[in-house]
């Protein structure tokens, strides 16, 4: 009984501090440790696709994007209509400067002002001479002497008005020859075409015709800075100067101001010709620019978009007639595209591109 109540102080004593540390680890397991399970459901579940990525497909640049990403950009699609557009001849124009042009305007108007005063100074002279002519007809009272200097007084200022009325007629004249019969005109007339023009609420544009393009001017053209600024210009008349860019006839239109439209800068102008061709309109809000080219972001499913190049040679009111790459099937992106654009930038220099080419 002895030895008995020995071993069982001894194992009571060993029994508890053990339960006591097994207890303490296994609370700091509980804390700090994790599920063996936990852990593999963690490695095999599938992982959440960031919002925006970009591929590349068969050369073009393929944008994925989820509809929160795509709300959040304010991106819209609309569908693009077939329609029918006649092929566009292209040529080179350019804005004129009108400053010679109210050079010319001031010294005609100053030239005319001088042509009418001295048409009063000939009535009243002409009035002078006639009444000294009556008095030196009727009595003698007036001497010869009198009578010939206001008939001298009368002739030199006739001569100065005819003079004046040469060099007004030679400065019109000069004005055809660089301007043409009808701009010269209003310049003579300061019509309220004139005015639109020296106004600066209009601009007058040279279009050359190359003299292998047999092609009649037409009575309105589309004129734009590539990618910038566009307007349609109305035929004024033909234009007497050359563009020394090109050998061709020249015709000088009118067109509305537009913030690009200044003196010297170079215009494409497009007019159509040919027959009437098939193909979709891309609306201009859906087009960007990048790398000197124009593109357009077509919706190939609910979250992508491919960036397409899109030719520009056939501009129309509402945005560009193409005939190939785009179609009637076609969805593309109208609101936000420049959003897109810029969000594959950033992309790219991230280099979250993967490349689906083989």
């Amino acid at each position: 009984m002895k030895i008995h109540c020995e071993f069982t102080k001894t194992g009571i004593c060993l029994l508890v501090p053990t339960l006591l540390m097994l207890t303490f680890l296994g609370a700091c397991q509980n804390r700090t440790g994790r599920d063996p399970d936990d852990e593999d459901r963690a490695r095999t579940a599938p992982a959440t696709p960031p919002p925006a990525q970009i591929s590349f497909e068969n050369g073009e640049v393929i944008l994925t994007m989820d509809e929160p990403a795509q709300k959040r950009m304010g991106i819209e699609v609309g569908a693009l209509a077939g329609t029918s557009n006649r092929p566009q001849a292209d040529v080179p124009a350019t804005v004129l400067s009108v400053q010679d042009l109210a050079t010319f305007r001031n010294a005609y108007v100053s030239a005319l002002s001088q042509i009418e005063k001295s048409r009063v100074d000939i009535e009243v002279n002409r009035k002078q001479y006639a009444r000294v002519k009556t008095l030196f007809d009727s009595n003698q009272n007036i001497s010869a002497k009198t009578l010939e200097s206001a008939e001298g007084n009368l002739r030199a200022l006739e001569t100065e008005e005819r003079a004046a009325e040469q060099q007004l007629k030679l400065q019109g004249s000069m004005a055809e020859q660089q301007w043409g019969g009808v701009v010269a005109k209003w310049a003579m007339d300061g019509s309220p075409e004139l005015d639109g023009i020296l106004g600066m609420r209009e601009v007058l544009i040279q279009m050359t015709l190359p003299f292998n393009q047999n092609y009649t001017a037409p009575k309105t053209i589309l004129v734009e800075v590539p990618g910038r600024t566009r307007a349609e210009a109305t035929l004024i008349s033909p234009f007497p100067r050359v563009d020394p860019r090109i050998q061709g006839r020249s015709f000088i239109y009118s067109a509305p101001t537009q913030p690009d439209f200044t003196p010297g800068v170079n215009l494409v102008s497009h007019f159509a010709v040919g027959n009437s061709m098939r193909g979709v309109v891309v609306p201009a809000s859906a087009v960007v620019w990048s790398e000197g080219k124009a593109w357009a972001y077509l919706q190939t499913g609910a979250r992508q978009f491919s960036r397409r190049e899109l030719a520009t040679n056939s501009p129309v009111d509402a945005g560009y007639f193409v005939t190939t790459g785009f179609s009637a099937a076609n969805k593309v992106v109208t609101r936000g595209a420049q959003s897109l654009l810029s969000e594959e930038a950033v992309l790219e220099g991230y280099g979250g591109g993967a490349s689906d080419e083989k």
